[in-house]
């Protein structure tokens, strides 16, 4: 069969309506859906891939483009804010060539499936968790006209008018089963790609995913792709990875995605090992939970090009870290952010503001404890309740819900106002942490030194460009 993978685009053009931060957005390359298109290759059919996202690509132009490959299957995939575009490209595909079988995938669908099927008419199949075991059976099924779908697990479609749920797939135990990503089918990994100022040094930077699955509680989250059972690549598939892209794409710099890239401390310093032991020579970030660190996996990963971590600190309050079920404490922020430091690696710390339960002076507890720790960088959002997550059930007890419209989903625009905060107090406040925290001589000093180290004039002019704007709206 020829399948065409697809990447939809923004329905407004701009993710973020209230902040101007088209300078510095991010656009990764979208790793869950090469990693389908390396399985569907594997098991014997055609594809191709289109990128409408890096592309700016308007639906006629993503549509036209989908054609030139004469589908059989289109899948998309989609986050909560992106899925208006995937409804978009459906819907005129539908409307050309309703014989084209279109999938959906993602975080959104497998959160609210049902829901998703109701509102979005033109889909024809959703694919719940985890993709790659349900593609290559959903595709064998297809080839077969549907006469399988029943057996396959872990999807939603459509019979005779009726919504149909079959049997939940289990996660996938052994990650390096899963062919390496299909990077080929990128015609760049640099251009269009845009990795995020905060997490990379390099122009010549990439995305990796070397784990799945998250066992924390913590309520703005939503794990139902990845579930709740830590899963890895080994550290030996994992130098594989960097191995082929530092050769065949020259990629010097790397930005871990996975939610937590210390969960598994063996793992964690064998890759270390590696990458000392193969003098790579590159420069890597990740993310990390304050409270399984330690001294010693911080001075490796230092050794092994780690240049900075990303701690979810989320509050200063003990209180809303309460609510958001974080199980950690500011103590232990500031002791790891300590060791951190010492170790040579630099910090990033991320926060939520407007929880369930913020008030002014649980803001202003925030304010103080990230003005008192000694972070580099410093990240905030505004809670989004995305569907399936804890904190979106009966949310509407805790404030205002300013927004159903999922493509304003973003956790930039305010989608939630708490009760006794207004939206302009809001937007006030995060103005504030970002002027207190950016323009104390410290951090500038800081910036400047890894601007001359690393000649990133060009990024960070763009940055500081974009700073000066949002401040000024």
């Amino acid at each position: 069969m020829n399948v065409c993978l697809v990447n939809p685009h923004l329905v407004s053009g701009k993710l973020y309506e209230e902040w101007d931060l088209s300078e510095v957005d991010s656009i990764s390359p979208p790793l869950g859906l090469l990693y389908l298109a390396a399985v569907i290759r594997k098991s014997g059919h055609n594809v191709s891939f289109i990128d409408a996202l890096a592309y700016n690509l308007s639906v006629q132009d993503a549509v036209n483009k989908i054609l030139e490959f004469s589908p059989d299957v289109v899948g998309l995939t989609a986050t909560t804010p992106i899925i208006p575009g995937a409804a978009d490209i459906a819907k005129v595909l539908k409307a050309q060539h309703p014989e084209i079988k279109i999938i959906i995938g993602g975080p959104h669908v497998t959160a609210i499936p049902e829901e998703t099927f109701q509102v979005i008419p033109h889909f024809d199949i959703g694919v719940i968790g985890e993709g790659e075991a349900t593609i290559v059976d959903l595709l064998e099924s297809l080839s077969q006209n549907n006469e399988t779908l029943r057996d396959v697990r872990g999807i939603i479609y459509r019979e005779n008018g009726k919504v149909v749920f079959t049997e939940k797939r289990p996660l996938i135990e052994d990650l390096d089963s899963i062919p390496m990503i299909a990077w080929d089918l990128l015609p760049s990994i640099i251009n269009p790609y845009r990795m995020s100022i905060v997490g990379t040094i390099s122009d010549k930077s990439t995305a990796l995913v070397t784990s799945r699955g998250c066992p924390a509680k913590c309520t703005f989250c939503d794990t139902k792709v990845y579930g709740t059972k830590y899963r890895w690549h080994s550290a030996e598939n994992v130098a594989k990875m960097v191995e082929y892209l530092i050769e065949h794409y020259g990629i010097k710099d790397f930005l871990i995605y996975d939610s937590n890239f210390v969960a598994n401390r063996k793992r964690l310093m064998d890759i270390c090992n590696i990458f000392i032991k193969e003098n790579y020579n590159i420069t890597w970030s990740c993310s990390a939970r304050v409270n399984l660190v330690k001294p010693d996996m911080l001075k490796l990963m230092k050794k092994a090009g780690c240049w900075q971590i990303a701690y979810g600190i989320e509050s200063g309050s003990p209180q809303i870290l309460e609510v958001m079920k974080k199980n950690i404490t500011l103590e232990q922020v500031k002791q790891t952010l300590r060791w951190t430091k010492e170790a040579g690696i630099m910090s990033r710390g991320n926060f939520i503001f407007g929880y369930i339960g913020e008030t002014k002076e649980t803001l202003q507890e925030s304010l103080d404890f990230l003005l008192e720790i000694d972070l580099d960088y410093f990240q905030q959002a505004f809670l989004t309740p995305f569907p399936g997550s804890e904190v979106s059930q009966g949310i509407s007890e805790y404030g205002e819900v300013v927004t159903s419209d999922w493509g304003k989903m973003n956790n930039v625009d305010i989608s939630f106002i708490p009760h006794g905060l207004s939206k302009e107090e809001m937007v006030k406040f995060s103005k504030k942490a970002f002027r207190s925290f950016y323009l104390r001589p410290k951090v500038i000093w800081t910036h400047l030194k890894l601007i001359i180290k690393y000649l990133m004039i060009r990024r960070y002019s763009k940055a500081f460009s974009a700073f000066l704007k949002t401040l000024a709206r």
